[in-house]
């Protein structure tokens, strides 16, 4: 009877001990699972080109712009039918280094500043100088695009818009005889591309009309 009672109890012991030891075995693999790193995405990371809305971009670029006319003692002449200094205003155009600012309003949308300065030389002798000041608005729809398709188009690093500028500034010409200070005016549609091999810096191109002709640069988010 003692021996059978000892053989009760030593099964007793051997059975709660492997119990034990399941459990704990079961918990520690159940941690395993829960800890074991997270497959990765084949899409692109959760950075965007353009980051929507609070995000703040400085491009500076060279290239050409064309403005409408410019406006002074003497009036208003318009860059069409006019010829001045040699040129006939027909499609006129300047160099110009090119400074803007965008910050993102929407998930899609940004409003921006533009400045910097140009000018060009007159057949005649002489020449004109500017300073453009303006603002302008770009739907950034490549992102746009990439959300609702839900595919890795590499929204990441390219960023295509469409927009419009439109603004004023100063205009120096500088004749052969004597120089007359005046404004200048400007509006126009823009189509640019950025690409950003960094986070963030970028190089971007566009074309259009008024503050944009044909130019390019770099891009650096703030």
């Amino acid at each position: 009877m003692k021996k059978l009672m000892k053989l009760m109890v030593v099964a007793t012991i051997i059975l709660f001990s492997t119990n034990t030891f399941a459990e704990e075995l079961g918990l520690k693999m159940s941690n395993l699972t829960s800890y074991a790193a997270p497959k990765k995405s084949s899409k692109s990371s959760g950075e965007k080109a353009f980051e929507g809305k609070g995000s703040k971009t400085l491009s500076i670029g060279l290239g050409m712009s064309s403005y409408l006319g410019n406006f002074g003692s003497g009036g208003f002449y318009r860059y069409g039918g006019y010829s001045y200094g040699g040129y006939a205003y027909g499609f006129w155009y300047s160099g110009t280094l090119s400074i803007q600012a965008e910050f993102g309003i929407h998930d899609y949308v940004g409003l921006g500043l533009v400045t910097g300065i140009g000018g060009r030389n007159y057949r005649g002798g002489g020449g004109i100088l500017y300073v453009p000041v303006g603002i302008m608005a770009n739907f950034h729809f490549f992102q746009l695009i990439e959300d609702k398709t839900s595919k890795d188009i590499h929204g990441d690093k390219i960023d295509l818009y469409a927009g419009l500028n439109v603004g004023s500034g100063l205009a120096v010409s500088f004749p052969a005889s004597s120089s007359t200070i005046g404004g200048m005016l400007f509006v126009g549609p823009q189509f640019g591309i950025k690409y950003y091999p960094k986070p963030k810096f970028g190089i971007y191109a566009e074309v259009g009309y008024g503050k944009s002709l044909l130019e390019a640069g770099i891009s650096l988010k703030l």
